[in-house]
């Protein structure tokens, strides 16, 4: 399966942004298949708005088929029956959409009518339904849910075969490059950081509420909207709604967050006995969470002093398991690589004996 960064690639390809004023012809539209709430639309939604073109997402399952065809009115002086066309589709002769281009996005394509199926099947076939076209400017994507999940209906072999397909599945390095760049709450991007499985998670079949990347993005509004109040209390009172069975696990992270910061790791562990006291009694889990916050605020340090040194390395080798503490320092290695931060060169320059032994352990076979 591919990736919701996979996806964009292929659909740059499908879908070409014009060089010129012209139009690109799109040779065949793209089905995008995955669970809900893992990205497919705003994959397109994003692709758009890198296009600087227009957006509309058409849910398939909430339409008639009058809302694609349109409805017949009298024509008195031809004695014939016109087609007034919809206006919320990018038709030719719309007066709104006159000069646009944009992505029309028929989602939830397997969960609609067997009547809307067959009109979304004639638009898809020849970029028109009756009378009434598709302008050249606006390229079509469709996207459904994978045939595991409730109410979807079977394609036939016919319609399938009028599209390319691509199967995207939860992509959780993606997902967190975007929730950074969106500003989705930190505490929720470190949280799943080190818990990745609960991205997209349900703790049975039978569950109502199950967790996707959509339920954290909302999430995550609802904690910004709610600034002041205690993110704890939040999720105790809301988190089974929306984030299920997760809303636990949340808490205690939460709870850990407020007890011990990676900051406090960094500036007082050698000399802060009651901090060191608080740490002995956390659970791998706990520590785990505390190693990224750790490595997040060495990344942020603005200037490396010699206690810094002194206080990370105190608690990686007092503290972390051979098998954490590997996992510590390649870590942050490849943050202080991206990050052009010259932690890690510092701290092997200064603890080179230690340096020696990790190289050991690296490079030991089986």
């Amino acid at each position: 399966m591919a990736t919701i960064k996979d996806l964009k690639q292929k659909l740059r390809l499908v879908l070409k942004k014009p060089s010129t004023g012209r139009p690109v012809v799109q040779a065949i539209t793209p089905f995008i298949w995955g669970k809900s709430g893992i990205g497919k639309s705003q994959a397109v939604k994003q692709l758009a708005d890198e296009y600087g073109i227009g957006f509309l997402d058409v849910r398939l399952s909430q339409l008639e088929s009058t809302d694609i065809r349109g409805i017949p009115v009298p024509d008195m002086e031809r004695h014939v029956a016109a087609w007034l066309p919809p206006e919320f589709l990018p038709f030719e002769g719309i007066p709104h959409f006159k000069g646009t281009a944009g992505i029309l996005l028929l989602d939830e394509f397997n969960r609609a009518r067997p009547d809307v199926l067959q009109a979304a099947f004639q638009l898809v076939l020849d970029r028109q339904v009756g009378m009434h076209k598709i302008l050249d400017s606006w390229f079509m994507v469709a996207a459904g849910n994978l045939g595991d999940e409730d109410d979807v209906v079977a394609m036939d072999a016919a319609l399938k075969n009028r599209f390319i397909h691509f199967t995207i599945d939860v992509d959780v390095d993606a997902w967190i490059e975007w929730a950074q760049a969106q500003r989705i709450n930190g505490d929720i991007v470190d949280f799943l950081k080190d818990r990745p499985n609960y991205l997209y998670y349900s703790t049975n079949d039978e569950d109502n509420v199950f967790v996707t990347p959509r339920s954290w993005e909302k999430f995550s509004d609802i904690l910004g909207q709610n600034s002041s109040v205690d993110p704890i209390e939040i999720t105790a009172i809301l988190g089974p709604d929306i984030i299920a069975g997760v809303a636990a696990p949340f808490i205690k992270y939460l709870e850990l967050r407020q007890m011990i910061s990676g900051n406090d790791i960094v500036t007082t562990y050698t000399k802060n006995t009651r901090l060191q006291h608080k740490i002995q009694v956390m659970q791998r889990d706990q520590l785990y969470s505390l190693n990224d916050q750790v490595i997040d605020a060495i990344t942020r340090l603005e200037t490396i002093e010699p206690l810094h040194l002194e206080n990370v390395h105190t608690y990686i080798t007092t503290v972390l398991e051979k098998d954490m503490y590997v996992a510590f320092l390649k870590t942050l290695t490849k943050r202080c690589m991206d990050r052009e931060n010259l932690f890690i060169d510092t701290y092997l320059q200064t603890y080179t004996e230690e340096t020696k032994a990790l190289i050991k352990i690296l490079t030991e076979k089986g």
